[in-house]
């Protein structure tokens, strides 16, 4: 076994402790405060100088692993927050807070970096250059990633690349499989868009004497869902879905307005903003021809978030150094979408995926499934991913046979 890895075997049992604590406690949004401060503890134990980073509430964390000579700086993510969403699993450490639960497994996320930290503070002297550490709070939807962009995450001292981790599972990954996503389109955009309609109530048994939102809401949803058959080329990742209809409160009754939500996904910025003209044209236009009037929101605009060809090439080796060839895999483009996209417009970045548990395990649930699981064995593994990573990075070399 890679020296690494046995050491992050040994540090198994703190890596549980940790997620586990945040699991129980989860804490949705920008603001984070009890899991901030787990974090920033856990640091300080280590010898290491965590400060906040973050605008408007944001609670993100940072610190700084200094190794004992010059060299690049490498910067490793782990977000933080957790879901809207109550847990359906009867463990011991179930979540305590009623409506939210760490589904998405950002929990793992904290504990594994934490780990890295472990591992990286001990090999100090072996780092040329300075692994900066990034705990995110807000990635389910807030951008915490651009609050503390905001703020200088990438200055003092300047990043030179970046790597993040995310876990999976409910796959046909065994636990423990690393996955890079080597055709480099690692996830996708997101925008989430409303769209509203107004209109003249009025009975229904006398449509005749309103206009028809429902009507309305409805062919709007049929046209919008054309844009990706009819406007985007087959051989173009891209996709769009109507997702919430919501009008009126009684059945013999057509209501004055009602409003429509959705997202649309795609690898490629120019279909992202093909998207975003089209719903808009879309909606009012139809709206207007059914005597109604529509106005259009948009929230998110999520750019993709892309694999840098060298250090994704790099970092493949990497892990090729330190786990089985057999657990070690690529992975084709996911339409989920990341914050982390924020950093990779900015700097060479990679990003990871790492099994925790396929469905042939027992472990069938995905993430955001209220009643999926992770297999803590691989806690181990993303530790020795991230601080192994960031020492070949900075420097690390292999001693010849």
């Amino acid at each position: 076994m890679h020296f690494l890895c046995e050491e992050a075997q040994e540090l198994k049992q703190e890596l549980i402790a940790w997620r586990r604590s945040i699991h129980r406690h989860p804490e949705i949004g920008l603001s984070l405060p009890q899991t901030a401060a787990l974090i920033k503890n856990a640091l300080s134990e280590m010898g290491l100088s965590p400060k906040d980073c973050g605008t408007d509430g944001c609670t993100g964390v940072t610190a700084l692993i200094e190794g004992e000579r010059p060299g690049p700086v490498l910067l490793l993510r782990a977000d933080m927050d957790a879901l809207p969403l109550m847990e359906e699993n009867e463990l011991d450490f179930k979540s305590e807070i009623s409506g939210a639960a760490h589904m998405c497994g950002h929990d793992t996320h904290v504990a594994m970096l934490l780990g890295a930290a472990r591992l990286l503070t001990a090999h100090r002297k072996e780092i040329a250059g300075t692994v900066k550490l990034m705990f995110q709070p807000g990635e389910e939807g807030y951008n915490g990633a651009r609050h503390m962009l905001e703020d200088g995450l990438l200055e003092n001292p300047k990043v030179d690349a970046a790597i993040a981790m995310h876990c999976l599972t409910g796959s046909h990954w065994k636990t423990g499989t690393v996955l890079t996503a080597t055709g480099l389109l690692a996830k996708a955009s997101a925008d989430a868009f409303t769209v509203t309609v107004n209109g003249l109530g009025t009975h229904g048994a006398t449509p005749e004497h309103g206009t028809d939102v429902i009507r309305a809401l409805t062919v709007i949803a049929q046209e919008l869902l054309s844009i990706r058959s009819r406007e985007v080329s087959a051989f173009t990742p891209a996709m769009l879905s109507v997702c919430q209809i919501h009008a009126g409160n009684a059945d013999n009754a057509l209501p004055d307005s009602g409003y429509l939500t959705g997202t649309f996904r795609t690898f490629d910025e120019g279909v992202q903003a093909l998207f975003r003209r089209r719903v808009e044209e879309i909606a009012v236009q139809t709206a207007k021809a059914l005597g109604t009037s529509a106005t259009v929101e948009f929230r998110g605009s999520l750019a993709p978030t892309r694999n840098d060809p060298v250090l994704c090439e790099n970092v493949t080796g990497w892990i090729r150094e330190l786990t089985d060839p057999g657990y070690q895999d690529s992975i084709g483009p996911v339409t989920g979408a990341e914050d982390f996209s924020e950093i990779s417009r900015r700097v060479p970045s990679v990003y990871i995926d790492l099994s925790f548990g396929s469905a042939d395990e027992g472990y069938p649930y995905a993430v955001h499934s209220p009643r999926c699981l992770f297999n803590e064995d691989a806690l181990p593994v993303g530790a020795a991913c991230y601080a192994w990573c960031a020492l070949r990075f900075t420097g690390f070399d292999i001693p010849k046979a």
